[in-house]
């Protein structure tokens, strides 16, 4: 996939799921999303069918890498730059496996909407991330390849972490 500038138009496109979430009085998303497009999450594979995952040294689940997408950029490349910034892992992004639409109201009743577009995406050489580390929201993370199909996620509906990693399983 060369470019991607609004996900928008993979709303018809029957190899993506398209899923518009219905809007929230949410102040700390709306805070997130007002000033950007959205996030673009990365579910890069290897030739053994494991992903790349950040775990944070707090968090209970991993998480894949993403990044956050200011308006008018593209969509692709912020996925790539974000995969190869927290893993120096460079990447092929192959496709859109979901976009997810939200509204966001702020506290003050102001709305804003934002995307996530969740890709899939292959290394383009046998990197091994295992000694990547670095911060995320002032907290150490480590890179790691692993089996999706192997990984203890919690049954939390609506948590679009765990739903966007199942979609690798």
């Amino acid at each position: 996939m060369d470019a991607l500038t609004d996900p928008e138009t993979l709303r018809s496109r029957a190899d993506v799921a398209f899923v518009e979430k219905p809007p929230e009085v949410h102040q700390d998303h709306y805070d997130l999303y007002d000033p950007i497009a959205g996030m673009a999450v990365a579910g890069v594979t290897d030739d053994d069918g494991r992903l790349l995952l950040l775990q944070l040294e707090d968090a209970p689940i991993p998480t894949m890498p993403y990044g956050k997408v200011s308006p008018g950029d593209d969509w692709v490349e912020t996925v790539r730059e974000a995969v190869h910034d927290a893993t120096d892992v460079a990447v092929t992004v192959d496709g859109v496996r979901r976009v997810r639409s939200g509204t966001y109201r702020s506290e003050d009743g102001e709305e804003t909407t934002g995307y996530d577009v969740v890709f899939a995406a292959s290394p383009e050489s046998d990197r091994d991330c295992s000694e990547a580390t670095g911060l995320s929201c002032q907290r150490e993370w480590s890179a790691r390849w692993a089996d999706p199909a192997g990984l203890d996620l919690p049954d939390a509906e609506g948590n679009d972490v765990v739903a966007d990693i199942r979609l690798f399983r």
